[in-house]
């Protein structure tokens, strides 16, 4: 239980840039028909999921390292 914390730190710090490389690209030209663009609101939306809850990970993780010392 000690070592949990520095898991959730590492775990959102992972998850907040694996968030930012997904949107970089999903958001870069593809090869492909002309009719079939990117879906905005899914990127936009799965960018936003997956860095809020990196951001919240690195946030829990941070209160509880100051809790604990």
């Amino acid at each position: 239980m000690r070592y949990i914390k520095y898991f959730f730190l590492t775990g959102g710090i992972i998850t907040i840039i694996l968030s930012c490389i997904a949107l970089y690209f999903s958001l870069t030209p593809q090869v492909g028909a002309i009719g079939n663009g990117p879906n905005y609101t899914k990127i936009w939306t799965d960018f936003t999921i997956q860095f809020l809850i990196g951001l919240f990970l690195v946030a829990y993780s941070i209160y509880f390292i100051k809790k604990n010392d």
